[in-house]
């Protein structure tokens, strides 16, 4: 059986003249000694030799390569053995930096060349002109998606605009399944403000059409008395209560403030939720593409013939004028534009103090765990308050703060029964084609999702509700919730989800289809597991790899045995490619990896 080592130093006792033992710290200026090993062992057959000199170098110790493989699962879509190995040997706090240089997958370029490449693939097939549509829809997105994040370097900053899309929640649950080029380019604010300050990530959220249709301030006329219509709410109450300061007050630590009495304290009521959505008021769309109807956008067209990528702007006359009174006893003044007023409604957000810890614990819980200790929270707010340069909202640092905090990194967590988290399934689904090998006679990994989004309820921008997949303080019924901790991913995690994910990666794995489209003679992709079958001669290796790049060393010895015994009983024909594509499905079905630790 192997054992993992997980060595502080490496010690060799040494019998002086005395006979007594004196400890020699290896590479502490004793390099004149010699020391002598256990012989060579290499298994029949193999070429890899475990060499004693490995013994006393740490080479070939696989704890520095469990952290790594753990990191990545926290800040990338998954990782395969050359990523793991890399990042091993660099550290995670240069490799983070590395990552913030690199320019940004830009998700519209990427649609528009898509949609180009299916529109000539659907001629050449024998489809008419006729039938394709005047822009992208959904599933082009889809494609777009996938086809990028299966070939991008900036794998940090498409994980956290992931979980930004959670927080900043729009859907193609709605009429906006038709319009992919304002998903993309809607992904790619996400994308561009990951790195970069929150308020600016706020402010052009804000003014997205895509984020103006699905919470309806687009086309939002200001108050008419004489019709009795009002300013819609939606968007004011949504930009407080899941974008910025949330429904309570808040200490630094993410704890909610009382009062005297014991009382949660609300951060805002009905009046102010009716100031909020005087500032929403006078936005429409910005342009139109070419088409019959309008050459020119105007206050109250619809989406059908809008230019969906770019900002909304102001029309005055429908803006609602005077003084609005906003949370925290704040009034912005009468006489300013409309789009001044909601700068001056921005900086009322941003400058709240509940901002800090309320985004902090969306993004530990995106990225880390479900449950962060109120001493994480307080530590990430604090870096969101002041980057150390005097900057506040920097997501950069924060994001930074997140992934190094010894609280995600230390050891100590992984006994930690409050700790961790079930990985929500469309992470899963990227975590196996980004860390084995995948391909398409074509070399287009066009995913439709859409069996996928059947089976487990996910798929990227596809939440039912603004109020994402799951709720940040869902608690499952029994331990979880007796013990006053919260499980948010486990909302969509039921009978018939659960069942979905398991055939789906029986698919993945076995069937060997790991994604389709919808376009005619267009294969699947489908997985490579030719490097694998050269470890699977023996189980246990095979296992340990397998370990390596999806459970980061945490199979316990019960799953281990379970997955060597039915592995082992795979000894006909193509017998090696069997043991692999049945020990990848039953480590992904498996406990130790649903959750992440």
């Amino acid at each position: 059986m192997r054992v993992a080592l997980v060595p502080l130093a490496c010690c060799l006792f040494i019998l002086t003249t005395y006979g007594q033992p004196s400890p020699v710290i290896l590479g502490a200026g004793h390099g004149n000694i010699s020391v002598t090993t256990s012989s060579e062992l290499s298994m029949e057959g193999w070429q890899q030799i475990a060499g004693g000199d490995k013994t006393i170098s740490a080479q070939g110790l696989d704890d520095p390569l469990y952290q790594a493989s753990r990191f990545l699962a926290q800040s990338t879509f998954g990782a395969n053995e050359d990523l793991i190995e890399q990042v091993a040997q660099i550290g995670f706090e240069t490799w983070i930096d590395d990552q913030m240089s690199l320019p940004m997958t830009d998700m519209q370029a990427k649609i528009d060349e898509t949609f180009t490449e299916v529109s000539q693939w659907h001629l050449l097939n024998g489809g008419d002109s006729s039938e394709i549509p005047d822009r992208p829809n959904w599933i082009v997105f889809n494609y777009a998606w996938w086809d990028a994040n299966m070939r991008n370097q900036d794998l940090l900053r498409q994980r956290v605009a992931f979980a930004l899309s959670e927080i900043f929640v729009i859907s193609v649950q709605s009429d906006l399944e038709g319009y992919g080029d304002g998903l993309a380019n809607f992904y790619n604010v996400l994308s561009r403000h990951a790195f970069g300050n929150y308020r600016d990530l706020l402010r052009d959220v804000s003014l997205h059409p895509c984020m103006g249709f699905y919470l309806s301030h687009l086309n939002n006329p200001k108050t008419d008395v004489e019709n009795n219509t009002r300013p819609d709410e939606n968007y004011a109450r949504e930009i407080m209560q899941l974008f910025s300061i949330g429904l309570y007050e808040l200490n630094a630590d993410g704890t909610r403030k009382h009062d005297n009495d014991g009382h949660d304290i609300p951060t805002y009521g009905q009046t102010e939720i009716k100031e909020m959505a005087k500032i929403w008021t006078g936005l429409s769309v910005a342009g139109v593409i070419p088409n019959m109807y309008d050459e020119e956008p105007y206050f109250g067209i619809g989406i059908y013939t809008a230019d969906m990528t770019l900002p909304m702007k102001m029309y005055e006359e429908y803006h609602e004028p005077g003084e609005k009174h906003l949370v925290g006893g704040i009034t912005v003044p009468a006489g300013q534009t409309g789009m001044g007023d909601i700068e001056s409604a921005i900086d009322v957000l941003f400058n709240h103090p509940n901002v800090g810890p309320f985004i902090s614990r969306r993004l530990i819980q995106r990225l880390i765990k479900s449950n962060p200790t109120p001493l994480y929270i307080e530590r990430v707010a604090k870096v969101f308050d002041d980057n150390g340069s005097g900057v506040r909202g920097d997501l950069g640092a924060v994001v930074k703060a997140i992934l190094l905090d010894p609280e995600a990194r230390d050891c100590d967590e992984l006994s930690d029964e409050s700790s961790g988290m079930l990985r929500e399934p469309f992470v899963r689904y990227s975590h196996f084609a980004r860390a084995l090998n995948i391909e398409q006679y074509y070399d287009r990994y066009w995913n439709a999702c859409y069996s996928f989004w059947e089976s487990t309820g996910q798929s990227v921008m596809a939440a039912k509700s603004v109020f994402n997949f799951f709720l940040p303080d869902f608690q499952p019924n029994g331990p979880i919730a007796e013990k006053e901790l919260v499980a948010p991913e486990f909302q969509i995690h039921n009978s018939r989800t659960s069942i979905g994910m398991i055939n789906e990666i029986n698919r993945w794995a076995v069937y060997n289809v790991v994604m389709y489209g919808w376009e005619e003679n267009n294969p699947e992709v489908i997985l490579d597991i030719d490097d694998l079958k050269d470890y699977a001669r023996d189980p246990e290796v095979l296992i340990n790899k397998l370990d390596i790049l999806f459970t980061h060393g945490q199979l316990t010895q019960r799953t281990r045995d379970i997955i060597k015994e039915a592995i082992d009983a795979q000894i006909y024909g193509d017998y090696r490619a069997n043991r692999v594509r049945l020990a990848i499905y039953l480590i992904m079905i498996s406990p130790d990896y649903a959750i992440l630790k």
